[in-house]
């Protein structure tokens, strides 16, 4: 039987076993302001233990792109992370400015062009009770890593489609909670699990009154057979940049195109987009992600196949965030990288 009895490590052993343990090469860069500066060496992008981020949940996280040297949309994403912040009642000295000069150091130090970023705003580290009254100073945490796929899948979901199904066991979250993208997801990992085990993939959230929510990570929205484009309102769901991207475009590019008539967001009851009221179905989330949905609930969406108007958004949301196509020029912030 194993000694599972605890001995003291010594510095050359704990980071001896940190390396050893911290096998993923996809992590490029961090910045932590609790240390003053940015890590390049995985084994020791840490964070404390009494981070109220880690044992209260008293965070909040927002993310962003870099493609070809630039930060995508990164002036929207920190907008919603500085609301976050204050819905949260976390209180640090940070302006929007000072968020920005913090994540294109970070992505200038990890010396790639194209990455995904993720940073949080913490209460920070000071002790295990729930007041943050004990943390003498709020951190914020930056990382640049590389895109890694559903699961470790090796499979194509954002060009395969994927297959989805109403999650019926795991709650809601509550408003508050739903509009604040903080650190506590458990139930959004709970619905992703149980769509899984249903035979789905993210999984759909429908409401006490039949109303459509959104997925577990990811805004929902539906082609009518009218080529409308149909999605929920933000009330008691994530305020989504993706989507909101999306609507932008199919009121503008894709109207110009005739694949998209109008778009609506207003309520959806599920019963208003099954069988064959609907042409498509997608999710969208993380700036270029859109999963087209073959089948929700066992039943064919349309044809069961990628339709034209995800395959069209997909094309410019990837041209996008990859700095492909110009888009709008406030999307985008460029990363001084050394000479």
């Amino acid at each position: 039987m194993k000694d599972l009895k605890p001995r003291v490590l010594s510095e050359p052993e704990v980071l001896e076993r940190l390396k050893t343990k911290r096998g993923q090469p996809g992590y490029l860069a961090m910045f932590s302001s609790w240390l003053g500066g940015v890590i390049t060496d995985p084994a020791l992008m840490q964070i404390p233990l009494d981070d109220h981020l880690v044992h209260r949940g008293h965070g909040v996280f927002d993310t962003c792109t870099l493609g070809d040297g630039k930060l995508y949309r990164l002036n929207t994403h920190l907008d919603r992370l500085l609301r976050s912040a204050s819905l949260a009642r976390i209180e640090h000295p940070w302006t929007k400015n000072d968020l920005i000069k913090m994540v294109a150091g970070t992505a200038a130090a990890s010396n790639v062009r194209d990455g995904s970023v993720r940073y949080w705003i913490t209460t920070g580290p000071g002790g295990f009770s729930p007041s943050p009254k004990e943390c003498p100073e709020a951190c914020f945490y930056c990382v640049i890593f590389d895109p890694i796929p559903l699961a470790g899948s090796k499979s194509g979901p954002l060009s395969e489609g994927i297959n989805e199904v109403t999650v019926l066991d795991t709650p809601m979250k509550p408003p508050l909670l739903a509009t604040i993208k903080s650190n506590n997801y458990l139930l959004n990992v709970l619905t992703h699990m149980e769509a899984v085990d249903r035979g789905g993939t993210f999984g759909i959230l429908v409401d006490d009154l039949g109303y459509v929510a959104e997925s577990c990570v990811l805004n929902v929205a539906f082609i009518t057979q009218e080529k409308v484009l149909r999605t929920p309102p933000f009330e008691g769901i994530l305020l989504g940049a993706t989507i909101r991207r999306v609507m932008d475009l199919a009121a503008s590019t894709l109207s110009e195109e005739n694949l998209i008539s109008d778009v609506d967001q207003s309520p959806i009851l599920a019963s208003e987009v099954s069988g064959d009221q609907i042409s498509e179905m997608f999710l969208c989330g993380g700036d270029t992600h859109l999963y087209p949905v073959l089948s929700w609930d066992k039943i064919p969406v349309g044809q069961g196949k990628i339709g034209p108007v995800a395959k069209r958004l997909t094309e410019l949301l990837e041209a996008e965030g990859t700095g492909q196509t110009s888009g709008d020029p406030d999307d985008f912030i460029d990363v001084l990288y050394d000479q």
